[in-house]
């Protein structure tokens, strides 16, 4: 047990020797004082030996329960908690529930922090069945209740229930819309590898109205229409990333590009990039660009176009590109093959993507941040373009 702990258990003992000092009656008094004094006596000799889960067991046992005393057998059992002792933890609310005369509301408190447990230790169907309880009676702690519920059937991913419960919770809380819309989202992913595209352009249709800078959802849309071909549609669902989040957009050039030309009008999307790169230039657009012009005009034009805009924004990226380039034309492209070579090996070391929220790092994006589990906080990293 580290040293706060430590302290702070030995506080809550100070708080029982206060408590148990104040029973009724001067005799009841007087011989509850002595027998809490055997109690801590004992409780602290466990601690000076560095015994400190028999000095628990103690306290916890001296420690009367009632309305009174609830919070501090609350908070010892939070300190079980954080420190993954689950089993300690579970037991202390488990004997609270167990007194006859807790109130009710200290109950639900109580039930609350159970789930919790039962939560943390992964076992999820006793963790729902407790909060589904307290949900149907209604409680105070109704809007903690369902939040909870959402973290359960996020890590069952039964989307139904967590789009059910997060629709109820928006009544009460309208900062739930961009979850739900999440929700909605990976609803639709598994409708569509169930090739049920119909249902899920309903659910994208609904992650957007909940939240309309949802890059999630018209990400899919475009993946959707451009499976289904249709060409015009997607185009609108792909531009509008770039409205959403600049930074995502880089990620959808390619398929932009497909539905251009399979609406023979690539011309129109050589003219779109020229205004993205006058507006806001990002290294992808000024590649994609680079190779609309090759394609239009030869190597020679790109490289120009290119090397105007590394010496204005140095990186690797535009490097590489040259480096492609001029190999195609040199006669000898062993050097270049070598510089080539390198430089994709220093992009392949380049972590892609960051929480926004706590900094995770990853190679590929995640929806819900593994660390702290926030939704659509994992964008593209802010130096990935070097």
């Amino acid at each position: 047990m580290n040293q706060p702990e430590w302290w702070l258990l030995f506080f809550v003992a100070i708080v029982i020797g206060y408590v148990m000092g104040r029973r009724d009656g001067r005799r009841r008094r007087r011989r509850s004082e002595e027998n809490l004094s055997r109690d801590y006596i004992r409780g602290l000799n466990y601690f000076l030996n560095e015994q400190p889960d028999k000095a628990i067991e103690i306290f916890v046992k001296s420690l009367a329960v009632s309305e009174h005393t609830l919070e501090t057998h609350l908070a010892l059992a939070r300190v079980f908690r954080r420190r993954g002792e689950l089993d300690r933890a579970t037991l202390i609310h488990s004997n609270l529930l167990d007194h006859p005369t807790l109130p009710k509301a200290a109950r639900d408190d109580v039930q609350v922090e159970l789930a919790q447990d039962f939560l943390s230790a992964g076992v999820l169907d006793r963790a729902e069945e407790i909060l589904q309880q307290l949900l149907e009676r209604g409680s105070r702690h109704d809007a903690q209740v369902m939040r909870l519920l959402l973290s359960v059937f996020e890590q069952e991913r039964d989307w139904h229930s967590a789009i059910n419960i997060a629709e109820r919770l928006l009544n009460t809380d309208k900062s739930a819309a961009p979850l739900l819309a999440q929700y909605h989202c990976e609803l639709a992913e598994r409708l569509l590898g169930q090739k049920e595209n119909n249902a899920a352009r309903r659910s994208l249709r609904r992650a957007l109205q909940l939240d309309s800078q949802c890059v999630r959802a018209s990400l899919l849309q475009g993946k959707l229409e451009l499976a289904e071909g249709h060409w015009e549609a997607a185009v609108r669902a792909l531009r509008r990333v770039r409205r959403q989040d600049a930074a995502c957009f880089d990620e959808v050039l390619d398929d932009l590009e497909r539905c251009y030309k399979e609406l023979d009008r690539l011309e129109q999307f050589t003219q779109y990039l020229g205004r993205l790169c006058v507006e806001a230039p990002s290294n992808a657009i000024v590649l994609k660009l680079a190779e609309r012009l090759r394609n239009q005009f030869g190597d020679q034009a790109a490289a120009l176009f290119i090397s105007d805009h590394v010496k204005a924004n140095p990186t690797l990226q535009g490097l590489k590109k040259i480096i492609e380039i001029q190999a195609r034309s040199a006669g000898s492209q062993d050097p270049l093959a070598v510089l080539k070579q390198l430089a994709d090996q220093l992009l392949q070391q380049k972590t892609l993507y960051q929480c926004r929220d706590c900094g995770y790092e990853t190679q590929r994006r995640l929806w819900q941040c593994p660390s702290c589990k926030h939704w659509g906080t994992a964008k593209p990293h802010p130096h990935r373009d070097i």
